[in-house]
């Protein structure tokens, strides 16, 4: 076999490589400019981004995760023979505002959503609407409690009067520690949970009649009659202005009102169901319902308060006040024919 030179073998091969011209990769086109202006600066500036990208992330993410208007009306009012249905539902209402959704009113700024404009308002609504009823029903059904020291329906009324805006301290005095408005509202569902544990074992008889009914359906009448009339003011002084800002805290404040209602005026329905047919106002009853079940069910992409002849700009509070007057003039009627009725069974 004729013999390798191993040492010119590899002087050839390695020659042979020099003389090859290796590709040159040229600098990539693209280079993110801001990358660059951003990590050339001073550590001060560094840290200014990247906590105001946090900031514009944390409220925006965050509050979107935490917006819930929950309009849901298909809930099943289960509750015994001699419990209340519509104390249960102001029981469950408060649960799930306070409890399952975050309330939001009263948060500071170091929540996500401090910023959040419509669900306060729409949870404020919803409480304005509990401390009515609450307030109603301890007027006619605390006369059943057997000591006049423990009257759990005055109390979850007064509980629920509390300002639902306070977090920790006082309105009156920024310094001044005050309970929170979850927990004063947390203390009025106990007081109801309670109510109905003692119709439940006996110890509180709950006495249904027609005029008590007719008290009932007269106090909401009244209240959607006033919320009419803050509607109608707001539409009158401000429609003209290019931007309203207020418009749309005073119609989502509405719509949780008469979200609650609807809620609170179907468990009276089930309640007083035996007076409901024998006073014959079943079915104006069911078209207060519907009503109010419109009224909660709007929802505006964006809540104008255009000017009332306008062929362009739509009016959100006139629509809501339209279904709100309804169910108040419906409601009215219901408490004639129920008065009547009292009358005649006299």
């Amino acid at each position: 076999m004729p013999k390798v030179d191993v040492k010119k073998f590899v002087a050839e091969k390695t020659a042979r490589l020099r003389k090859m011209k290796m590709p040159k990769f040229k600098k990539p086109k693209v280079y993110i400019r801001w990358l660059s202006l951003l990590f050339r600066g001073s550590w001060v500036k560094v840290a200014a981004v990247v906590v105001t990208v946090f900031l514009v992330l944390y409220y925006s993410l965050g509050g979107w995760l935490v917006q819930n208007i929950d309009t849901t009306t298909d809930y099943e009012i289960r509750t015994t023979d001699n419990q209340s249905a519509t104390v249960e539902m102001m029981s469950f209402l408060i649960n799930r505002e306070i409890r399952e959704n975050m309330w939001t009113p009263n948060l500071p700024f170091i929540f996500p959503s401090y910023f959040l404009d419509n669900m306060p308002n729409f949870q404020l609504g919803v409480v304005s609407s509990l401390k009515t009823t609450s307030a109603a029903l301890a007027a006619r059904l605390d006369k059943t409690v057997a000591q006049k020291s423990d009257m759990p329906l005055k109390s979850a009324a007064e509980y629920l009067s509390y300002p639902g805006t306070v977090w920790m301290f006082s309105p009156a005095n920024k310094l001044v520690p005050a309970p929170s408005a979850g927990s004063q509202y947390r203390k009025a569902r106990r007081q109801l949970v309670e109510y109905n544990q003692s119709l439940r074992d006996g110890s509180v008889f709950f006495y249904k009649s027609s005029a008590d009914l007719a008290y009932f359906l007269q106090r909401i009448a009244d209240d959607l009659w006033k919320s009419g009339t803050i509607l109608e003011a707001q539409v009158r002084e401000h429609s003209s202005s290019w931007i309203d800002t207020k418009s749309d805290d005073v119609f989502y404040f509405q719509k949780g009102k008469v979200y609650a209602y609807y809620l609170l005026v179907k468990a009276l329905g089930h309640d007083y169901k035996d007076i409901v047919v024998g006073c014959d106002v079943y079915r104006p009853l069911t078209s207060i319902l519907k009503t109010l079940e419109d009224a909660a069910q709007l929802d505006p992409t964006f809540v104008r308060n255009g000017e009332v002849d306008s062929s362009s700009a739509p009016n959100s509070l006139m629509t809501i006040g339209y279904y709100t007057l309804k169910a108040a003039s419906i409601s009215k009627m219901v408490v004639e024919k129920l008065r009547n009725c009292v009358l005649s069974n006299q």
